[in-house]
């Protein structure tokens, strides 16, 4: 991975804008505080930003609005490798004048002229650490707290076949750094609003069961009601249930729209489906958007993911 050339460009820009993915998750949000720490720069998100990430520095600077007529010398695009999930903002593309990728998801179609990626990294979080390491620069306490919410939360606190002992290492060297992981991992997996415990009881009424039970899946309904982080606490009460190798959840956005999150152990492939149905991801972890009535809904996800079982 040339760090030298994406440092350099970085270096030399005098405007700066970072975008993610839409729906933007910790490991999004993170990877752009991260480098917004690093090189002063306009961060945007299409979409809800998770609350739950407010304790990280520059949260309150994140734009979910595109400034009307601003050009930029240079666009890093973080966590995502298709134009289409940069969402509203796919427009930077052309408000710049360098682009430049961190990214750890399979396959690549955003056109840069630097592009960092690797699809074996457990998070983009993991892939911004090697980069800060390997350009000699200091990684601040306020850094620390940004990449180690990218790598526990895209690790499920490194429980994920993902994590690696690389990972485990990025995560003691940002402890040193001064990352609070105790209020983080506290923030973003134990502790939840009282207003969450109606979409538990609705995921756990809805769950069923298909392909002798390898296979399970539930949908929320009124999903607007949380947002992307409330969303994934539920996740573990569908995809953790014993025998069950993958586990879908539906959340309704509208009567015939809905963002779907697939989940799985070990060999099985997710990520295959989720491409199928114009979403993507990792082999453990993906998702897409679509649309339809809710039972040829299901019925076209279950026909992908009983797939690659």
């Amino acid at each position: 991975m040339n760090f030298t050339k994406a440092n350099e460009l970085i270096k030399v820009a005098k405007s700066i804008a970072i975008v993610g993915h839409v729906r933007p998750d910790g490991d999004c949000i993170g990877s752009a505080i991260a480098l917004c720490l690093y090189k002063n720069a306009d961060m945007y998100f299409d979409g809800e930003v998770p609350a739950q990430f407010d304790y990280l520095e520059h949260y309150k600077d994140i734009k979910t609005k595109l400034d009307s007529d601003k050009m930029y010398d240079l666009l890093i695009v973080v966590d995502t490798n298709t134009v289409d999930r940069l969402g509203v903002f796919q427009a930077l593309l052309n408000r710049a004048q360098k682009v430049l990728c961190f990214d750890h998801h399979l396959g690549f179609n955003i056109k840069c002229d630097v592009v960092i990626s690797d699809a074996k990294q457990a998070s983009c979080g993991e892939i911004l650490y090697d980069f800060f390491v390997d350009q000699k620069i200091k990684i601040t306490k306020s850094m620390a707290d940004a990449l180690y919410t990218s790598i526990s939360t895209d690790t499920g606190r490194f429980l994920y076949p993902s994590t690696t002992s690389h990972t485990h290492t990025v995560a003691a060297a940002l402890f040193s750094a001064g990352a609070n992981t105790d209020y983080i991992n506290y923030t973003n997996f134990r502790v939840f609003d009282m207003k969450l415990i109606a979409g538990l009881k609705q995921i756990l009424r809805n769950i069923r069961f298909f392909n002798n039970k390898q296979i399970a899946l539930s949908r929320l309904k009124g999903a607007h009601k949380y947002d992307e982080a409330e969303r994934t606490k539920f996740k573990q009460y569908v995809s953790d249930i014993r025998g069950v190798r993958a586990s879908v959840i539906i959340s309704q956005e509208s009567r015939n729209r809905f963002v779907v999150s697939l989940r799985s152990h070990g060999n099985v492939n997710v990520e295959v489906p989720a491409r199928a149905l114009g979403g993507g991801g990792h082999k453990n972890a993906a998702g897409f958007s679509i649309q339809g009535k809710y039972k040829k809904v299901v019925k076209r996800i279950i026909a992908e993911v009983e797939k690659v079982l």
